[in-house]
């Protein structure tokens, strides 16, 4: 019983709407209780990441340390804010957390990139502005200003994983093609 549970919730062999609620559950928490919630977030993805092929890893590690350099600059420019200098502890797993459901899940359900723009143009800002609402320590930038350089950002960026996840797939093909023709 305990191990088809699992595999219902826990496995992306086939996504569905049980790891749709997994993520947002772990957004929800990690964005209204970071304190309490940030250590099972941390836990579940290094269970997540574990059971991943080296290329879907490269593949996360790349939009997760892209989505940080995006915030970086986002954040130094005044676009959000925190209540701290730097990004807050959370976010940063967060960003972990969107790239392994982006690369499990959402990248799946859309093979277009138009759909991935789409998604981009409106998933990531309305994120920001919902974690707004819902966090007493993140401010946004009132206005348009917001909404006409984060949409663009945030479609680059998902287009960007896209390319990223291709490039890391075609990589390690490559990689053990070779290594099959020398041995």
């Amino acid at each position: 019983m305990m191990n088809q549970l699992t595999q219902q919730w826990l496995s992306f062999s086939a996504p569905g709407w049980r790891q749709l609620l997994l993520f947002k559950a772990g957004w929800l928490a990690l964005v209204l209780q970071p304190v309490y919630s940030a250590a099972m977030v941390a836990l579940l993805l290094v269970w997540f990441i574990w059971q991943l092929r080296p290329q879907q890893r490269q593949a996360l590690l790349t939009l997760w340390g892209s989505g940080l350099l995006l915030d970086t600059v986002l954040h130094a420019s005044g676009l959000f804010q925190f209540d701290s200098a730097w990004l807050p502890y959370w976010l940063l797993l967060l960003w972990g957390w969107f790239s392994l459901f982006w690369l499990m899940l959402f990248s799946r359900w859309l093979q277009s990139p138009l759909l991935v723009a789409l998604f981009g143009l409106v998933g990531g800002p309305m994120a920001y502005w919902g974690g707004a609402q819902l966090s007493s320590n993140m401010l946004i930038l009132d206005g348009a200003e917001f909404w006409l350089v984060m949409a663009p950002a945030w479609a680059a960026l998902l287009l960007w994983s896209r390319q990223t996840e291709a490039w890391w797939h075609n990589y390690y093909i490559n990689q053990q093609r070779s290594r099959n023709h020398v041995g």
